[in-house]
């Protein structure tokens, strides 16, 4: 993968990659993957769940517990969604999480042609 199509992932290597503050790791955290709607959008839901998530499960190990997927179906008022897809992974480990991150992300980002042509906008939240 070219390091200007990386650039065009927005912040989300340097989100998977940078460790948080110790007071940070306290609270329950995960990290969230949206997939913006656009009229050309591809993504084959199929292949996420059960190629890319299965390959982030085995890369992440134990760092990584539940993963959902969600389909934006249509905003409230009947027209596109927002976002086409969104993924959930909960961390259950921050430093293995950032660990795992550093020694694979880049074989995750060059899977992304297999199953979408969106660029995808990602951060780690607190879980309330």
């Amino acid at each position: 993968m070219s390091a200007g199509m990386l650039a065009g992932f927005s912040a989300l290597p340097t989100l998977l990659s940078t460790p948080l503050a110790a007071a940070d790791q306290a609270s329950r955290q995960c990290l969230t993957v949206l997939y913006p709607w656009a009229a050309d959008a591809k993504f084959d839901f199929d292949y996420y769940r059960d190629k890319h998530l299965g390959m982030m499960r085995e890369l992440y190990g134990s760092s990584v517990g539940r993963m959902e997927i969600r389909k934006g179906l249509r905003k409230g008022d009947g027209s596109p969604p927002a976002f086409l897809a969104s993924m959930t992974v909960e961390i259950l480990s921050m430093e293995g999480f950032d660990a795992a991150g550093k020694l694979h992300l880049q074989k995750l980002f060059a899977d992304l042609p297999n199953f979408s042509n969106i660029t995808p906008v990602g951060q780690i939240e607190e879980i309330i």
